[in-house]
C-alpha cells in the first residue's frame, strides 16, 4: 500500500493527539472480521483518502484505521466518520466498516481504546461513540 503523506505511525499519531485541543478526537475505523486481512489495506487506504489532509491516519497491523481529528471534538469526529462511510456506501462497502469516536481529553492511548471499543459496539456502517 502505498503511503499518502498524512499517513503516520503509531508512536507520530500518540504524539500529534498529545498536541491537539483539549476537543480533539480520535477517529477509529474498524474492518469487519470477515473481510480477509489481506484486503483490509485497501480499506485503510480508502479512509486516507476519504480524510483530509490535515487529518493524520495511522494504519494498523490489523487494517484498522486512526484519524485524528485536532478540534470539534465528538461532533467534528462523528461528521468524518459520517464523511467516510457516505464515501464507503457509494462503494457498496458501508457495511463492512464501523466506525468509533472518542475525545483525546489529554490520553491518546485511552482515546484510540475508546474508539476502537466504540466502533466494535455498534452494528456495521454506524458509528459509536465514547466521551
Amino acid at each position: 500500500m502505498s503511503l499518502l503523506p498524512w499517513q503516520v505511525t503509531m508512536a507520530e499519531f500518540t504524539q500529534k493527539a498529545a498536541e491537539v485541543s483539549a476537543d480533539g478526537a480520535c477517529c477509529a475505523f474498524v474492518v469487519d472480521p470477515s473481510i480477509p486481512q489481506a484486503a483490509r489495506g485497501g480499506y485503510a487506504s480508502l479512509v486516507m483518502a476519504y480524510s483530509r489532509a490535515d487529518e493524520p491516519v495511522c494504519v494498523l497491523d490489523d487494517g484498522a484505521a486512526l484519524v485524528l481529528v485536532r478540534d470539534g471534538g465528538i461532533g467534528s469526529g462523528k461528521a468524518l466518520a459520517e464523511r467516510v462511510l457516505a464515501q464507503m456506501r457509494r462503494l457498496a462497502l458501508e457495511l463492512t466498516l464501523t466506525a468509533g469516536v472518542a475525545l483525546i481529553g489529554g490520553d491518546p492511548d485511552a482515546a484510540v481504546t475508546a474508539a476502537r471499543a466504540a466502533a466494535t459496539s455498534v452494528a456495521p456502517g454506524q458509528i459509536g461513540t465514547q466521551g
